[in-house]
């Protein structure tokens, strides 16, 4: 499966979202059956949630889940059996319980309904100071879990940290996802929303931000968000001839026995090789060719 640029969280229940959302350039849709529905319609988000998947669309499709411990949650994974479901994001996540629990009631729907193709994701969303301190639990809870996302807003909200516009209140919270990420074999966690639509420059500092924090992709509330966030995380044609220049360089460099060389004044050794290679590999899994 292809990296996620973008995950567009989507209001289930509010046709033009919906459509615009499956529209737009998202690598994956988020459809929301929690925050953004009332009670009275979650029943109506579920049954629409099901006609969506049953579109078969091409953005990857995610459903944010009610919290664990509610009365909806199951009622959510059953109404979630469609084999074209990606995965499943779990709210408030800070107990590995929580995640154990899920783990449970997706197996139980893809027998009960013998789903085909691949398991069932699911998507940790930290959003407290107890999720942060147990990320490394939460992340080995399950094999179905590939990354992890965080909530900076319920994060904040939680520990009475104030928002701010340089995003300084979140590289704790950047660190340790991306540490216990890695330490575990899980792909890079998943970036944070940025709130403020009519702050193209903010986005754009906060997309560079996590990508130097080792973050891969970002939640998005908007298709222009989405459309940026595919730009920040694809490599430029640029920074691909420039690693297929590194990698191919090494690779001739170690068929003679040499493990490291010299590119422009600059050292190449494996680390460096295997990086540019990385590069031109995530190129390649988005359909492009290099210049």
């Amino acid at each position: 499966m292809n990296p996620i640029r973008s995950l567009l969280i989507c209001t289930t229940t509010i046709e033009r979202h919906l459509k615009s959302a499956l529209a737009s350039e998202a690598d994956a849709v988020m459809l929301d059956l929690e925050t953004t529905i009332v009670s009275t319609e979650k029943e109506l988000a579920r049954n629409t949630a099901f006609r969506t998947l049953e579109l078969a669309p091409r953005p990857a499709i995610f459903a944010r889940i009610n919290e664990v411990d509610s009365a909806n949650a199951f009622d959510d994974l059953m109404a979630l059996r469609h084999p074209a479901l990606r995965g499943v994001v779990v709210p408030q996540a800070e107990d590995p319980r929580q995640i154990m629990i899920v783990d449970w009631m997706l197996s139980r729907m893809e027998e009960k309904y013998e789903r085909a193709g691949a398991p069932v994701e699911i998507l940790p969303l930290v959003e407290s100071a107890k999720g942060v301190e147990n990320i490394a639990s939460l992340v080995s809870a399950s094999r179905r879990i590939r990354q992890v996302t965080f909530g900076a807003a319920d994060y904040c909200l939680d520990t009475g940290i104030r928002n701010s516009r340089d995003e300084s209140e979140i590289a704790y919270i950047r660190s340790r996802l991306l540490h216990a990420s890695r330490a575990h074999g899980l792909e890079a966690p998943i970036d944070t929303v940025w709130l403020d639509l009519n702050d193209a420059d903010g986005l754009e500092r906060s997309l560079e931000r996590g990508k130097q924090a080792g973050f891969f992709g970002k939640l998005c509330i908007h298709p222009s968000q989405a459309k940026r966030a595919n730009a920040s995380f694809t490599p430029s044609a640029a920074e691909v001839a420039e690693s297929r220049k590194i990698a191919e360089a090494f690779e001739q460099a170690m068929a003679k026995n040499v493990a490291a060389i010299r590119i422009d004044g600059r050292l190449i050794d494996l680390p460096i090789a295997r990086k540019a290679q990385r590069i031109v590999d995530l190129w390649k899994s988005f359909g492009s060719t290099a210049s």
